[in-house]
């Protein structure tokens, strides 16, 4: 792994299903999402010094020229932090995925604009709206905190299925995203499972309770005055008229501290024999492998998310995770990168750039 430690929250849409390759998240006004009161939580963490002044955004408007779809998309793009390149890489990697959601969402609208005229059908258009929140500047507690919300939602003139995405950064001389881990403390997860699930018991015609199978290690979260909020995607564990659930635990007593990833080296198989795995080359002239093979011959361990599409590849202290259809790779803490094409799926099969392997697992490929 290069040693520089930019790191940078994962694109997360934990739990939400796609429409047509793009999940979509519930706006204000579409759909209601529902927070619990806040609750403490007493794991203590050590104090950092707070940056002077918070980041800014530039509002980013992305158009269409297609009549078939409706859009009202508004792209952040922070401004002020104190790291540039890791503002840079974020900024860039948060336009690029509204990018790709807005031609794809054009591209499903004409295709289906075409067969309804062919069968001389009436056609409405189709919707795709984007928006944000910086729900944290880094001003407030935690110290140095910036957390921010995007919010997208597609429709086809029907029920659409929501996406939230945050983004949590330390920002510091060398920025570094902020995990739960880093919030509460490596054994958080049985503790706070169990404040959630009491949440839902208190109300249990509201939930799903049978649904919950508690929190994931990319849980999507976002830090709001001095408040954790845990979100889960709409319909997973709750009804439509939920919305998004949200439960709040307080933040306010306590600051987080972020410490650099103890980056290890695979144990076991230091080379890919690439002549073993699975393999075949996209229209762009990209290597893809299987993943399921790259781990078998590594020896990490692999667990599939059928409800968020996600890979979990895990080897140790070794973690990273690649989410069907977005282009964006991570190892520990370090910063996502684009390998120039995302994950996809060939006869069942997971197939990822050859370049995770050299770039990401930092395993050399032998040809």
């Amino acid at each position: 792994m290069k040693q520089k430690k930019m790191n940078l929250i994962k694109m997360s849409a934990v739990g939400c299903a796609a429409i047509m390759g793009v999940s979509a998240v519930a706006l204000p006004g579409h759909s209601m999402a529902f927070s619990q009161p806040s609750q403490n939580i007493s794991t203590p963490v050590q104090n950092v010094a707070p940056t002077i002044s918070g980041p800014k955004i530039q509002e980013q408007v992305l158009t269409t020229s297609s009549k078939f779809l409706t859009t009202n998309i508004k792209v952040p793009q922070l401004t002020g932090m104190l790291d540039t390149k890791y503002q840079e890489e974020m900024n860039d990697i948060i336009l690029s995925h509204a990018e790709k959601d807005l031609a794809q969402w054009e591209k499903a609208a004409a295709e289906t604009a075409k067969k309804a005229q062919a069968n001389h059908q009436e056609f409405n258009p189709y919707d795709l709206y984007i928006t944000y929140n910086l729900k944290s500047d880094g001003t407030g507690s935690p110290k140095g905190v910036i957390s921010i919300e995007i919010i997208s939602e597609g429709s086809e003139g029907g029920t659409s299925m929501p996406r939230i995405d945050t983004y949590n950064v330390k920002n510091i001389a060398e920025a570094e995203r902020v995990t739960l881990p880093d919030l509460l403390g490596a054994n958080y997860k049985a503790k706070l499972d169990a404040d959630i699930l009491t949440k839902l018991k208190e109300d249990p015609d509201k939930y799903f309770l049978e649904e919950y199978k508690g929190t994931s290690e990319e849980q999507t979260f976002y830090i709001e005055k001095g408040d954790l909020v845990i979100v889960f995607p709409k319909y997973s564990i709750a009804p439509g008229y939920v919305g998004s659930p949200e439960f709040r635990f307080s933040l306010q007593d306590i600051s987080t501290t972020v410490t650099k990833p103890e980056v290890t080296k695979p144990e076991g198989a230091t080379k890919l024999d690439l002549k073993k795995v699975a393999k075949y080359t996209n229209t762009d002239g990209i290597t893809m492998v299987s993943l399921r093979d790259v781990v078998n011959q590594l020896s990490y361990d692999l667990k599939w998310n059928q409800t968020t599409k996600t890979a979990e590849v895990k080897k140790g202290a070794q973690w990273t995770s690649v989410t069907l259809g977005k282009d964006s790779y991570f190892f520990a803490k370090m910063a996502p990168k684009m390998l120039g094409a995302a994950p996809t799926l060939q006869k069942n099969m997971l197939y990822v750039p050859v370049q995770f392997v050299s770039d990401i697992l930092q395993i050399e490929v032998q040809h």
